[in-house]
């Protein structure tokens, strides 16, 4: 069955069509408008994200970034787990990870690509991370069925294996002492003793990779000297590269790199990640404009606060300025007062007036 691509933007629609039917499974990469002929999808894109590192077939990938990420992990397999995670209770609603998986051992990996900052972030996360622990002990479903039934589940251990929240982020994060970030991009925490350190429990691990920490341009990848350094430079540029870059090899990124070819996309793929896309693009516009609009506002109240402050300065040297005149008009009218006194009093005197000029 044929299948139908809607060209819905101008921008990204090949010139004179406003539809394409392909028998192919895979995009008409040659018909591409040169904006939509990326050769490499975004990776903060979440549909890109999920081809690159959620699918089946990205299990090797994944494996690579999480053992980047966390230092001295080494995992053998992973078993990819439904991302939707139903509430506790029968009024909550479900809870969507962007990925959500499980390594032979039965560590539990939460990974989420968080594109915007958020109020009270690490306590969401925080949040986010209670769902893997408490599975561990009973299922949601379990859970809500003991209680609609009524019966009851002791339960035998509380034993948990660690959950790691991994979260990318595209903004910075505030610390204390940020030289203590991981080659100055990762911040990780866990539960340990406010006095030496010492770790309460394994059972929960959280850990931040800030993308914008990474300073070096779309050009500069041979300035990456580290594998947390690479991995943030191709999540932060790998849509703006015409090539895979000499300097990121290895088998980690030769995999991250074809799976992120807009080409390889099924046209199925590629319509969740354009519409993805332009819906970034819409909601960047939309802040842009709330950032024009507030600057336009806060400038037209700081003219008018310094209008008003002008008027204050303005009535003050005005004061200023008139005291100073005042006491000049006065000087020179007293002066001339005084003059005209002196005139009057030496010509009762009978001193014809043309020697009283010649005296003042």
């Amino acid at each position: 069955m044929a299948t139908v691509i809607h060209w819905t933007h101008p921008h990204h629609t090949p010139d004179g069509a406003s539809s394409q039917v392909l028998e192919d499974p895979h995009i008409p990469y040659g018909n591409l408008s040169k904006d939509a002929r990326k050769r490499f999808a975004n990776l903060m894109m979440d549909s890109a994200f999920k081809i690159v590192f959620g699918l089946p077939a990205s299990e090797k990938t994944l494996i690579g970034l999480l053992e980047a990420l966390i230092p001295g992990k080494k995992i053998r397999s992973i078993k990819y787990l439904d991302k939707e995670i139903p509430g506790f209770f029968l009024e909550d609603q479900k809870t969507v990870f962007d990925l959500y998986c499980e390594s032979e051992d039965r560590e539990r990996f939460i990974i989420e690509m968080q594109l915007n900052p958020q109020k009270n972030f690490r306590e969401r996360v925080l949040f986010y991370s209670t769902f893997p622990l408490r599975e561990q002990l009973l299922k949601p479903v379990e859970e809500q069925y003991l209680r609609n039934s009524g019966a009851s589940r002791k339960i035998q251990s509380y034993h948990l294996v660690p959950v790691y929240v991994i979260s990318i982020l595209n903004f910075k994060l505030k610390h204390q002492k940020e030289a203590s970030l991981r080659d100055g991009l990762l911040s990780s925490y866990s539960i340990r003793s406010d006095q030496d350190g010492e770790l309460m429990t394994d059972a929960l691990h959280f850990l931040f990779l800030e993308l914008p920490r990474l300073k070096y341009k779309k050009d500069e990848a041979f300035r990456c000297k580290t594998m947390l350094e690479k991995i943030a430079f191709v999540f932060r540029h790998s849509s703006f590269l015409e090539d895979r870059p000499v300097e990121l090899s290895g088998e980690l990124f030769e995999r991250i790199f074809h799976a992120a070819e807009v080409a390889n996309m099924t046209a199925e793929e590629f319509l969740a990640y354009q519409s993805e896309m332009l819906a970034s693009f819409d909601q960047m516009a939309q802040r842009e404009y709330v950032r024009e609009e507030a600057f336009k506002d806060g400038r037209e109240e700081g003219w008018e606060v310094g209008l008003d402050e002008g008027r204050k300065e303005g009535r003050k040297e005005g004061r200023k300025e008139g005291r100073k005149e005042g006491r000049k008009e006065g000087l020179e009218e007293g002066r001339k007062e005084a003059r005209e006194e002196i005139i009057r009093k030496l010509a009762q005197q009978g001193i014809p007036v043309e020697q009283i000029q010649d005296l003042l």
